[in-house]
């Protein structure tokens, strides 16, 4: 989930679908919200914050590198992982209603626009300076509120979300330069963005979970072409694309497989 949330385009939530642990974690986060202490959700919790640390502050000079040098196959890896894990999405809605179909229409049509929407934005000003006025900081917390609550929605990255507000690059920067003005700030919208969305989305996944699933399945499908796109200029990256995309299959594979036998054993 930490690196897949230092790439544009890329959800950390759709890692937690592919791990089948998507509802344990936003129940665990629903749980000490509203501090009811629950061991095990804390346990929970804290491993994930822990594999998210590491991977963050472990591979995300990797990750850039693997982006820079090899786009087509970094990618495209990721492209499989996604596409692999929608069929293990779709199992969880009830067949046969139409409304499923519309649901997911809503949600590979809102990520198609947000990709649009991007253009340029994340760029850094022409001058280079970091700005603390409390506009800016202010800026930063509804930056952080967003981005949280994408990463959290499966298709929906946080890093794509930062650079629609453009604030990818200061954020990053931020987190490079140990600025702690920024990160503060920022922490804090996450924090809220966090809480808030995923108790929305336990009341969804609760009374409406085939339109909810059918939905996330959409965002999923809606962020694949936006991944290719990012691979590289056509035809030359299409076999490194298609090499990273068999991998990624493969590997959702193995993942959603994992996450099934979890599931059975919770």
């Amino acid at each position: 989930m930490g690196i897949a949330n230092l790439i544009p385009g890329v959800s950390g939530g759709t890692m937690a679908l592919i791990g089948g642990i998507y509802d344990q974690l936003i129940s665990s986060i629903n749980s000490v919200a509203s501090l009811k202490i629950n061991r095990d959700a804390v346990f929970f919790l804290l491993t994930i914050i822990a594999g998210i640390t590491i991977s963050i502050f472990g591979f995300s000079h990797l990750i850039n590198m693997a982006m820079e040098r090899i786009p087509g196959y970094t990618y495209g890896c990721f492209i499989g992982l996604v596409a692999g894990s929608i069929p293990f999405v779709m199992k969880r809605r009830t067949k046969g209603k139409r409304s499923n179909y519309l649901f997911m229409l809503l949600g590979i049509v809102l990520v198609v626009l947000l990709a649009f929407t991007a253009g340029d934005s994340g760029k850094v000003n022409e001058t280079g300076e970091v700005t603390h006025s409390i506009g800016s900081l202010v800026y930063d917390s509804i930056a952080g509120f967003f981005g949280a609550a994408s990463m959290i929605l499966p298709g929906l990255s946080g890093a794509f979300i930062l650079l629609i507000m453009n604030e990818y690059e200061r954020i990053v920067n931020a987190v490079s330069s140990m600025d702690i003005l920024i990160l503060l700030f920022t922490a804090v919208g996450i924090f809220l963005g966090i809480i808030l969305v995923s108790r929305f989305l336990k009341k969804l996944l609760v009374k409406f979970p085939s339109a909810t699933f059918s939905f996330l399945a959409g965002l999923m499908i809606g962020s694949i072409p936006d991944l290719a796109l990012r691979a590289g200029t056509y035809p030359e990256v299409a076999f490194r694309v298609l090499g990273g995309t068999l991998f990624g299959l493969l590997m959702s594979f193995f993942l959603s497989k994992a996450g099934q036998r979890n599931d059975e054993e919770m």
